[in-house]
């Protein structure tokens, strides 16, 4: 009756899922990571276009083909930072396509990637599109829907797409039509935290999922594109904190093992200090090592 139809059957269920990065990047879904301005959303896609090339998580299939179409980042920006070098060179499994090589519009380049989105046409393939708003006006419903559509059918030929895209102006949500976010399977806040000199570091919240993820923080040494996960709570330190670790640091630098009373009272903190006491056990086993013997801890550094 319904031959016109090609249903599921039984053995389209057998995938299960698998990740690029593990609890962060689903494969075979539609990833959306939103910031402002200046937060190093194109790093972040640099490191992990070049991870993608170099790793495949969970696969026999070996390295992704990554398809990196910039439709933001002038030509200029790309040297400066080395990307020819850093990305091109050295990834032989990674195709740049750059706005200024394009012979239409950005959304015809989707087009052309939707008419070829049948079967597994697009299998260990990723996609990563920067940004979002030079595709189309993606405060109109209508617009949004369709560029939504045409990620979903290339989603569903099995590639993995990586979206960036802009905030509002005060960060807590993303640019545009709430198409957008019906349309992404999964959707990360980036947010840029303290770096030392040659890294950017970020947290990424999660705000839509619908695969195991969970909020992560990473770092790209800008010198290889090197990117690895840290700690969350690392990063996510405050200033008191942080002033509180070096202090401590520096303490056990220069007179070695104290108890706890003696390393609070050198810090400037009394031993009943609630606050300071928290901060020794909850950076324990991370900046310094602490022992105790019969009933007293004694701290010294990793």
């Amino acid at each position: 009756m319904f031959d016109f139809i090609n249903p599921l059957t039984t053995d389209d269920f057998n995938d299960s899922v698998e990740f690029l990065y593990p609890n962060f990047l689903p494969k075979k879904q539609i990833t959306m990571i939103y910031a402002d301005g200046g937060m190093g959303k194109s790093w972040l896609l640099f490191g992990l276009a070049k991870y993608a090339t170099e790793h495949n998580s969970g696969s026999e299939q070996g390295a992704m083909n990554v398809l990196y179409i910039d439709v933001d980042n002038p030509i200029s920006v790309l040297k400066e930072r080395g990307i020819e070098h850093k990305l091109i060179e050295a990834c032989p499994n990674l195709t740049y396509s750059h706005r200024s090589k394009f012979n239409g519009e950005p959304l015809e380049l989707l087009d052309e990637l939707e008419n070829r989105a049948y079967g597994n046409a697009y299998k260990n393939m990723l996609l990563m599109l920067d940004s979002l708003r030079d595709f189309g006006d993606i405060n109109n419903d209508l617009t949004a829907m369709r560029i939504g559509n045409k990620l979903k059918k290339i989603r569903d030929a099995g590639a993995t797409i990586i979206v960036l895209h802009h905030s509002t102006k005060n960060g807590s949500n993303y640019q545009g039509s709430n198409n957008l976010r019906n349309s992404v399977d999964n959707m990360y806040r980036l947010i840029k935290a303290d770096s030392p000199e040659g890294e950017i570091r970020w947290l990424l919240e999660v705000k839509k999922e619908r695969a195991a993820i969970a909020n992560i923080a990473l770092r790209i040494e800008v010198a290889d594109l090197f990117l690895t996960e840290l700690d969350i709570d690392e990063v996510t330190l405050n200033d008191e904190e942080r002033a509180f670790i070096d202090k401590v640091k520096a303490v056990l630098k220069e007179q070695g093992s104290l108890n706890k009373t003696k390393l609070l009272d050198a810090c400037g903190h009394k031993k009943d200090d609630k606050t300071a006491r928290d901060r020794l056990d909850k950076f324990d086993a991370i900046h310094w090592q602490s022992e105790k013997s019969k009933g007293v801890y004694t701290y010294s550094l990793i």
